[in-house]
């Protein structure tokens, strides 16, 4: 089914309850049905069949060329499409000396829509080109259905051919068929061993695609295909095919810790599962070095960070001054205490007698900068040679 549209431009007038076809042709005949919608539901009309009165045309899809030897009768059908169906029809016979009409003795009604012809040609100018025309109500048929005789003989050649779906125990041949000779054909393959040249198989189809089956494994072989029908057959196609090897069963025998032997079957499916799984093995043993290798760069790395926060002094520490700080000398820097002693009249010196240090007398000391100063009392004592002064502020 097919819904009207409205189309102007293509003669198609659709209004409220009526429909308008302008410039109808042939392919608008069929059954027309009108539908009305509401919010009750959709209602049909009657079912009107339009009908289009057109003259015969030739139907697409016939036979176009026979095939036959001379003295043998050729049974051409001419066929037309046409409403109202054809009343009458003629035939004529054109070859390059001369064009002549065939008598109505000659063809006989075939259907409501057809007719055939019987002819049998006698000699060579008998074959050549027989035209069909068909008349009913509406006029006579414009373009003849042309249909060619010529003198049957051995089919064509196929062509394009190839191997193709090669397996183990078998393969297939694919062709494209060429002329028929004229008369029904059929297709025929046969195969050979290329090394002992014995024939494998012989085989016919109707159609140019042939598989075979059963054929030994891992063997080449030369092919010949031909196109037959009743006058011969026709040139070979020639062809080189295999098939493939058979996967072969290998066995290997294993030892048991008590000596005795097992004998186990290595099949090919036996043979990729082992085979994954050494790959599969691999994958990951490599897949766990790496592993460990960034692991361990990690954990170095995660060490020197600890490191040097160690020795690095805290962002949130703050430097103390350095009078809170407790002084520390040892005898290296001795010579340095003594030029800044020298150096400072404020700080009292000392003399070291028997092993330790005594003030000198105030008086040897300006009053004037001991005035200024904060009292301060110092005391040092060496022990194994190291000495430590301490500075305590009242």
């Amino acid at each position: 089914n097919q819904i009207i549209q409205h189309n102007q431009r293509a003669g198609v007038i659709v209004s409220s309850g009526d429909l308008a076809l302008q410039g109808v042709t042939r392919h608008q005949a069929g059954n027309y049905t009108c539908t009305a919608s509401n919010v009750e539901g959709d209602g049909d009309s009657n079912v009107v069949e339009l009908k289009v009165m057109y003259k015969p045309i030739c139907r697409a899809d016939q036979k176009k060329i026979y095939g036959v030897a001379r003295n043998e009768a050729a049974e051409i059908l001419c066929e037309v499409d046409a409403f109202p169906p054809p009343e009458n029809f003629k035939w004529s016979f054109n070859n390059t000396a001369e064009t002549f009409d065939m008598p109505q003795s000659g063809f006989r009604a075939h259907s409501a829509q057809g007719s055939t012809l019987t002819y049998t040609p006698v000699k060579e100018m008998d074959f050549g080109t027989i035209m069909c025309w068909a008349d009913n109500n509406v006029g006579q048929q414009k373009e003849p259905c042309v249909f060619h005789l010529i003198a049957a003989g051995k089919p064509e050649m196929p062509s394009n051919c190839t191997v193709v779906n090669q397996t183990s125990d078998s393969l297939e041949v694919y062709c494209i068929e060429g002329f028929d000779g004229g008369l029904r054909q059929w297709f025929l393959l046969e195969i050979f061993d290329q090394q002992t040249a014995t024939l494998q198989a012989n085989i016919s189809s109707k159609y140019p695609v042939i598989s075979v089956n059963g054929l030994d494994s891992g063997r080449f072989f030369k092919m010949f295909m031909y196109a037959v029908n009743v006058r011969g057959r026709s040139e070979p196609v020639l062809l080189e095919g295999y098939t493939l090897k058979a996967a072969e069963k290998q066995t290997v025998a294993l030892t048991s810790y008590k000596g005795s032997q097992t004998n186990i079957e290595l099949t090919p499916i036996l043979s990729v599962g082992i085979f994954v799984g050494i790959l599969v093995a691999i994958v990951c043993i490599g897949i766990g070095t790496i592993a460990a290798l960034k692991l361990r760069s990690h954990k170095q790395q995660q060490k020197y960070q600890h490191q040097n926060q160690r020795f690095s002094r805290p962002d949130n520490l703050q430097i103390k001054d350095k009078s809170s700080l407790p002084l520390s000398h040892t005898e290296d820097s001795r010579y340095d205490e003594k030029k800044n002693d020298e150096k400072n009249p404020d700080v009292v010196p000392y003399k070291e007698v028997d092993g330790e240090y005594k003030q000198k007398s105030a008086t040897q000391t300006p009053s004037g900068h001991l005035s200024t100063t904060s009292e301060a009392e110092i005391s040092c004592k060496a022990t194994n040679d190291e000495r430590v002064l301490y500075q305590s502020n009242n």
